[in-house]
């Protein structure tokens, strides 16, 4: 019986270790975080709106470290990323209107912020839509994406 008694302490303090190192990775972000990054992408958003692809990058790192994931490739790099939204939205039909819904903002570590939610293209020539996951890091003090994968 107390072989029993031992593996379900033993069990018990097995989850709740897990469960403390499971919260530990992903925490609830900084407000003041959540809303630079949300000033950012409105920021963005709007530059996107007016056909000013080089003002809506201004988000991502100007870095060729950046990464980004699209439905058939990846891109490496700030420049690439940007020739990559110049050739796919060539019009403002192809560009139409973007928004964007935010679900959830965790930070992952001080200087790290996962973003998760969808966006939106309302076109003239078919709507467009889909889901990202943005990660944000704070460089020299400012909060920059350097992966996207939408």
């Amino acid at each position: 019986m107390k072989a029993l008694y031992f593996i379900m302490a033993s069990m018990l303090i097995a989850s709740w270790q897990l469960r403390t190192n499971q919260n530990s990775v992903i925490t609830t972000i900084n407000e003041d975080v959540k809303q630079n990054i949300l000033s950012q992408m409105e920021a963005s958003r709007q530059c996107w709106n007016k056909g000013d692809f080089e003002g809506y990058m201004q988000v991502y790192w100007q870095s060729d470290s950046l990464t980004f994931m699209g439905l058939n490739s990846i891109t490496k790099g700030w420049q690439s990323t940007l020739a990559n939204y110049k050739k796919a939205y060539p019009t403002e039909e192809h560009r139409g209107v973007l928004d964007y819904r935010f679900n959830h903002f965790n930070q992952l570590a001080n200087d790290c912020v996962l973003v998760i939610g969808s966006f939106h293209l309302e076109r003239s020539i078919g709507n467009s839509e889909g889901n990202f996951s943005l990660i944000w890091k704070r460089i020299d003090g400012q909060w920059k994406i350097i992966v996207d994968h939408t």
